[in-house]
């Protein structure tokens, strides 16, 4: 009876032990899961001043354009302008973000996570492009609040929906101007040909 009573003991402590390890680890990778959809949600609403609470400073971002920023100020004017710019003006943006897997948390304080995004671009001319982007990011624990260290986010330039269209345009011009060029030097030939003719 004894055995079974020590037995029973010993499973409960290890039960409680695995779960005092556990723990602190989840509420870091639900906290984390949550500061990454508290961004999206920020950028996505246009929100920059929330997004500011949630950077750490100093902090490094590269963005979709591979411009680098460790300023908010910076970062956030750069932001205004794609719905500002005269050429290729931003009419709506949205993301969604996903992890590829849970974040590798050192230490307690430092976490790195990479994952997908799905970017839809509506420019104010009405064409509008959709993205599949890739991104990683470190953040770091401070007086326990996670906050976003470094993010670095890009997309393929070989395949995508700007280098796409920007490749069927040339090919329309292409044969726009091949059509073009031909009649030009029938029309050109066939002048020349009846000139000769009349001064014969």
């Amino acid at each position: 009876m004894n055995s079974i009573a020590l037995a029973v003991a010993a499973l409960l402590l290890t039960v409680t032990a695995a779960t005092a390890q556990q723990s602190p680890q989840d509420a870091d990778h639900a906290a984390l899961r949550k500061l990454k959809d508290d961004v999206v949600l920020a950028i996505n609403n246009r929100n920059l001043a929330a997004v500011d609470g949630m950077l750490h400073k100093p902090f490094l971002s590269t963005v979709i354009t591979q411009e680098s920023f460790n300023e908010t100020g910076k970062l956030r004017g750069w932001f205004d302008d794609l719905f500002s710019r005269p050429l290729l003006r931003l009419r709506h943006f949205r993301i969604q973000a996903e992890a590829d897997e849970m974040a590798q948390i050192y230490t307690g304080t430092f976490a790195v996570a990479r994952g997908s995004t799905k970017e839809r671009y509506e420019l104010a001319d009405g064409r509008g492009f959709d993205f599949d982007g890739r991104w990683t990011a470190t953040a770091i624990k401070q007086n326990g609040q996670w906050k976003v260290l470094a993010i670095h986010a890009g997309t393929n330039f070989l395949d995508n929906p700007v280098i796409n269209a920007i490749e069927r345009n040339t090919m329309t011009f292409a044969a726009i101007s091949t059509v073009l060029g031909a009649t030009v030097g029938f029309l050109l030939g066939f002048f020349l040909r009846r000139r000769q003719t009349k001064a014969a």
